[in-house]
């Protein structure tokens, strides 16, 4: 099977100018210095009825989604982030309330949907949320932790998974076309100073990041690569070419 290797070089990429990500996960600080101001964004949950609720406030009172939020405004420091808080009190949520938020980010008009997340029940409601986004320009790139059966919505063929890579540089990425998990990078968040950093958050949930940002990149320089049937398009040939150079 065919693997493409790339290198996401500084001065051949840009800084994610013009692009619109959404972040679905526990929210954002916008205090964090690694983040700062979003564009905006939601929070859904359920509430004492079982009906799916929607608030004005994002406060992230968890940690994971600021942490995951640095690192997509690393790789696209001009790139327009809104914060979509699915997880309240725990990294744990319904299905429904990540269609729900799903929904809400087609409306945006986003470009990307960054899920630091993956989950091990393959629903329709799912599935057909997924085909709705990639039908309408929006990609998402979704963590995929094989190890715990976190499979989905990484392996539809409407939405991207990405895992961890072993040593993975936080400028490089490896991209397998023909495999479920199509990418691998850099599992790390960005740096803390101090003896802190052994306490950070790793894995597979900052690979996503990484790649939403790079795929971010390579979106400004090729705004025709809309969808993921696209972006394959557009990643093979940079990846031919680099493999002729």
């Amino acid at each position: 099977m065919t693997t493409y290797q790339y290198y996401m070089a500084e001065e051949e990429w840009g800084r994610g100018k013009g692009i619109k990500i959404a972040h679905i996960d526990s929210g954002i600080n916008e205090w964090h210095p690694h983040v700062g101001r979003v564009a905006g964004g939601i929070a859904f949950q359920v509430n004492e009825e079982g009906k799916i609720v929607t608030a004005a406030s994002y406060q992230d009172d968890l940690g994971h989604g600021t942490a995951v939020a640095g690192v997509i405004k690393e790789q696209v420091p001009d790139a327009e982030i809104l914060a979509v808080k699915i997880f309240h009190d725990q990294l744990f949520s319904y299905i429904e309330v990540l269609c729900a938020a799903i929904e809400w980010c087609i409306e945006q008009e986003v470009d990307f949907i960054n899920l630091s997340l993956g989950v091990k029940t393959d629903l329709d409601s799912l599935q057909f949320i997924c085909a709705k986004a990639n039908e309408a320009g929006v990609m998402i790139v979704s963590a995929c932790d094989e190890q715990n059966a976190l499979y989905w919505p990484g392996y539809y063929g409407s939405a991207y998974a990405v895992q961890s890579l072993e040593n993975g540089k936080s400028q490089s990425f490896q991209f397998h076309p023909e495999q479920p998990v199509q990418f691998q990078t850099s599992g790390f968040p960005r740096s803390l100073e101090g003896p802190m950093q052994k306490f950070n958050f790793q894995g597979h949930s900052f690979a996503a990041a990484h790649m939403t940002g790079f795929l971010a990149k390579i979106k400004e320089k090729y705004p025709e690569a809309e969808t993921i049937e696209k972006m394959n398009q557009v990643l093979m040939d940079i990846g031919k070419h680099q493999l002729s150079t």
